[in-house]
């Protein structure tokens, strides 16, 4: 595998896409997405015990946005840490896409979740290709349907961020009425639980990331799904070496510690640990 290792980085030159894994400090990123308290908390007692950060986050190279890894980088700046290892990428190559999650959303049919969800304007439509269509139009801000009936939830405005600040209040809804929410990349309706039903909500755009990236509007949480055709893993780097204000410092025994270990090239569909990757993998060992 050709790799190119110097004091800047490391980069990965024979991926689907170029990838530079490098240190930055944790200023000079910026989240596109709020965080899930309790998903935070997890993520920073596992930190705590076990001082090691296995993963990357993954950012764009221009400007700094982090298309995967907020809560990670969200972690390390409440433990303390000046740094955090980072795939940087060409957000705007073609081959890395932007789309959305669907929610499965479990505890009570859709007749009744609409009922209770009617200060939201919601409005009958006759199929998944109307709802779709105006998701896409933006002239609604979310979608309810199950395998017989469809309703939206409709809109003036197109803003990207306040759609979602809106379609995140129906998932407020659910969960204060104890209904479960499931994220999923499938609209299949084969396998649909009983007393359940779907939402869908509109897809952003990679300028419309970058922009809330940059005026620090964020997004809801699970607002985009980043389609990565490349990912490094398993970089297991010390917590202590990212707390060290000597930038210099910490990023040459970062590249040292990259460079010291075996880089397995996995393909498409590869299972890492208990997950199934979509892209391919570049596993460190």
């Amino acid at each position: 595998m050709e790799v190119d290792s110097s004091g800047k980085g490391f980069e990965i030159k024979n991926s689907n896409i170029p990838i530079l894994l490098v240190l930055k400090r944790i200023d000079e990123l910026k989240p596109h997405e709020e965080t899930v308290a309790t998903d935070l908390r997890g993520i920073v007692n596992t930190l705590q015990r076990d001082p090691i950060l296995r993963h990357p986050v993954v950012a764009d190279s221009a400007t700094g946005a982090v298309l995967d890894g907020n809560h990670r980088l969200a972690a390390l700046s409440e433990l303390g840490c000046y740094t955090i290892p980072t795939a940087l990428i060409d957000y705007q190559n073609p081959m890395v896409k932007v789309d959305r999650w669907f929610r499965l959303i479990t505890g009570e049919n859709l007749d009744d979740f609409v009922k209770r969800s009617k200060d939201n304007q919601g409005h009958s439509v006759t199929s998944f290709s109307e709802a779709d269509l105006s998701l896409l139009s933006r002239s609604s801000y979310a979608s309810l349907w199950n395998k017989m009936e469809w309703f939206t939830f409709t809109t003036s405005g197109t803003d990207a961020v306040e759609a979602f600040q809106k379609s995140y209040r129906i998932e407020e809804i659910a969960r204060n009425n104890h209904l479960k929410i499931a994220y999923t990349d499938t609209e299949d309706l084969t396998a649909l639980p009983k007393s359940s039903f779907m939402m869908s909500t509109i897809r952003v755009e990679k300028s419309e990331v970058v922009e809330s990236c940059l005026n620090h509007r964020l997004f809801p949480p699970k607002s985009t799904r980043h389609l990565i055709p490349s990912r490094p893993l398993g970089l297991s780097v010390p917590l202590e070496w990212l707390k060290n204000t000597n930038h210099a410092e910490a990023e040459s025994a970062f590249v040292r510690h990259i460079r010291s270990k075996h880089v397995k090239r996995l393909p498409e569909g590869s299972m890492v640990g208990s997950r199934r990757y979509l892209e391919e993998v570049f596993l460190f060992d």
